[in-house]
């Protein structure tokens, strides 16, 4: 079942569960009933008006639940009573919180029919999550569909096709190996761009800071405050450096420009910005904070009028995994479109040795490793290819950061502004309701479709992104082992640390 079907079977058992609540003896609660009403009213208008935000998924049976790989890959049986609030708190926060953005992302005029989510998040927020914890959730309930469509693999004859597939695949990974093998710098003229500044804390402080998170969570999940994460982000963000052919290799500022009598996606290239946000994976017996940055581009040019591959909007994503004591495990990349997946393994990290033993020569889609020059101390420097916005390269940043220096300064910005950017006289959210960029779609997808990713080449958001043809995979798998295509390590029972 893909995606887009699971999403629609999810919203009819949602509504029948309202619906039905009258039946239960708790809705004669007349307090909770309004609740009840108001959130129903609030669902009702977003789906009419087409506003759902797709970066986390809805959970069958609980409205105001919603969920991601990673919080889903929790066996709800397996936790404790202490356990289990704080897990279903979470899925609860995540639900109003996009909840929250598509009400906002409403059109102005239909705010007055619908209640006032402030209002109604401060007198039924705790009502409907103490009501939802007197209902029994299971795995299967948090399941989460993955990106892909199985019914027109079927009708591709994906069986098939995949082995084809999988010659073309090995194609451009032996291109894009030749082409970091070979490299020694981009074709000028080239741009660099920094970050803001740099943080002034030591790794010290973040291991303790990481310890901490750790040891008061119940679920052993690193939980950093909003001051902590942002030293954490200064501190881990690239320096880019990116050949320039045209005002399409400077990325931008994601945000929506009236064109006559509609909105457009437009990059406002005057000021640049990265947006960021934190996830986590398992590896082993822990989990892991990921710190993930992407930029965007307008386009990705086209060299003649029949590309297969270029089109509006392109970007990167460039995410680091640390280990528990604030070191990196792992860098790896993708293309918004969720493209293009490399992986960069610092010498020093325990990965390098079980990449390096794992065969993958029976593999249809291996993974694109890089072994990583980078130190654990040195900040990495990103080198983008003009037009194709290939990472071609990366390499210790050692720019010279005096007033000399004449790299341009990035700005960071959270990844949840692009849910509800300023449009007009309200928001809108840069992805659509099925979290693709549908304008941004590529001539590609054609050929492709018999694979299985829905639309490919086109941009996604978060929690979107196939990143495999052959098999499936996605970029926020909830595990090292299956995002790397690595033997599963046996993980030891959840314990509070």
């Amino acid at each position: 079942m893909n995606r887009s079907t699971c999403l629609l079977l999810i919203t009819i058992v949602g509504s029948l569960g309202l619906s039905g609540c009258s039946t239960r003896p708790v809705i004669n609660d007349p307090e909770l009933m309004q609740c009840w009403q108001q959130l129903e009213s609030l669902q009702n208008s977003i789906n009419q008006h087409d506003v759902q935000d797709a970066q986390y998924q809805p959970v069958a049976g609980f409205p105001t639940y919603r969920s991601n790989r990673f919080w889903s890959s929790f066996e709800p049986r397996a936790l404790s009573k202490e356990q289990q609030y704080i897990w279903r708190r979470q899925l609860h926060d995540l639900g109003m919180q996009s909840l929250a953005l598509e009400w906002r992302n409403l059109p102005s005029a239909t705010h007055a029919a619908v209640p006032d989510f402030n209002r109604f998040r401060q007198q039924c927020d705790e009502r409907l999550f103490q009501y939802s914890l007197q209902q029994p959730i299971d795995a299967d309930a948090i399941r989460i569909a993955d990106s892909y469509n199985d019914l027109n693999r079927f009708l591709g004859l994906y069986a098939l096709i995949k082995y084809a597939a999988a010659g073309s695949i090995a194609e451009y990974q032996q291109e894009m190996r030749e082409r970091i093998d070979a490299f020694t710098e981009l074709q000028p003229p080239t741009r660099r761009y920094r970050p803001p500044s740099t943080s002034a804390t030591k790794s010290a402080e973040f291991e303790q800071w990481l310890a901490q998170g750790y040891q008061q969570h119940p679920l052993a999940v690193p939980q950093l405050n909003a001051g902590q994460l942002e030293a954490l982000f200064l501190h881990h963000a690239p320096a880019l450096e990116i050949s320039q052919q045209s005002n399409a290799d400077i990325p931008g500022t994601a945000q929506w420009q009236r064109n006559k009598d509609q909105l457009i996606r437009h990059i406002n290239t005057q000021r640049t910005s990265i947006y960021t946000y934190p996830s986590y994976i398992r590896f082993q017996d822990s989990v892991l904070l990921q710190l993930n940055y992407t930029l965007w581009f307008s386009q990705r040019p086209k060299p003649t009028p029949d590309d297969w591959y270029g089109g509006k909007l392109d970007g990167l994503v460039w995410r680091v995994t640390l280990q528990q004591d604030g070191s990196v495990l792992f860098y790896d990349s993708i293309h918004p479109c969720g493209c293009y997946h490399s992986v960069h393994i610092p010498v020093h990290s325990p990965l390098a040795a079980k990449v390096q033993a794992h065969d993958q020569s029976d593999t249809l889609e291996p993974i694109l490793f890089f072994p990583s020059t980078l130190s654990a101390t040195d900040r990495p420097r990103l080198h983008l290819q003009a037009d194709t916005h290939y990472l071609v390269n990366v390499t210790p940043d050692n720019a010279d950061t005096s007033s000399a220096d004449s790299s341009s300064t990035y700005h960071l910005q959270a990844y949840d502004n692009l849910r509800a950017l300023a449009a007009g006289e309200g928001s809108r959210n840069w992805f659509d309701a099925d979290g693709l960029i549908a304008s941004s779609a590529r001539r590609e997808r054609y050929f492709l479709w018999p694979l299985g990713v829905e639309n490919a080449g086109a941009m996604r958001q978060r929690g979107n992104h196939a990143i495999a043809f052959a098999g499936k995979r996605h970029f926020d798998e909830a595990d090292v082992a299956t995002l790397l295509n690595l033997p599963p390590t046996p993980a030891k029972p959840l314990t509070h640390p």
